[in-house]
């Protein structure tokens, strides 16, 4: 470990930073109705948190038993990502409990970073209307990626994305992640990211696979689980 752990902090977007998913549900279940599926509620939690949007897709479509060509992916990704300007345009409430307080209380101690499988437009809006995006020098989007969530290639860019920024050799382990998806938990522990796991998707007992876990990012629910964190209160 560096002297001073974490040498960065990079966060998952949806679900951890932003209270998104049902804006995310609402327009894969407006696009995926046009193309006649029809996508439950508990299907979508179930079935799609931790794909990118391309993944989110794909899945989606193979379990229905419907083949995804080329014209018909374009069309559902362009459609979703208009849904979504649109769901979002206007929106001050999107900040989990204790997200911009947890950010702020860490931004002038650690680099900070997103590492999303979400449009980086979609990104910067909802960064901006929660009020957060000056917090942040790095942000890794589905389109920075060749290979989206659950892989872990996001977050090994990002990371060296920070080591560039600080001028120094870093390894995963130097970082901490904070993730609200088992699946990208197991996936960036077994390249030896340290992972802080929010309960605002599934449940804490979903969790186990991350080094701690905590209910919300209210500094004293995540201080209690890493004292060590520099914290500005």
């Amino acid at each position: 470990m560096p002297t001073k752990w974490p040498a960065g902090v990079i966060f998952d977007f949806d679900g951890v930073l932003v209270n998104s998913e049902p804006l995310h549900y609402l327009a894969f279940h407006e696009v995926l109705a046009k193309e006649g599926i029809e996508l439950a509620e508990a299907e979508y939690y179930n079935e799609m948190i931790g794909f990118d949007d391309r993944g989110a897709f794909n899945h989606i479509f193979k379990i229905h038993g419907r083949a995804l060509d080329p014209k018909t992916f374009l069309r559902v990704m362009t459609l979703k990502s208009e849904k979504m300007r649109e769901l979002i345009e206007g929106r001050r409430d999107l900040a989990l409990p204790g997200a911009e307080e947890f950010v702020r209380g860490l931004w002038r101690n650690y680099p900070l970073a997103v590492c999303s499988g979400a449009l980086r437009e979609e990104i910067e809006l909802m960064l901006e209307a929660a009020a957060l995006r000056d917090c942040f020098s790095v942000i890794v989007s589905a389109e920075d990626v060749t290979v989206g969530k659950p892989d872990p290639q996001g977050y090994l860019l990002t990371s060296k994305l920070i080591a560039d920024k600080l001028k120094r050799s870093l390894k995963p382990v130097d970082f901490l992640i904070v993730e609200d998806a088992p699946s990208v938990i197991k996936s960036v522990k077994k390249v030896g990211f340290p992972t802080l796991a929010v309960a605002t998707t599934y449940s804490i007992e979903k969790l186990s696979d991350a080094d701690w876990a905590v209910p919300s990012l209210k500094p004293d629910d995540v201080l209690k689980k890493l004292p060590e964190l520099n914290l500005l209160r």
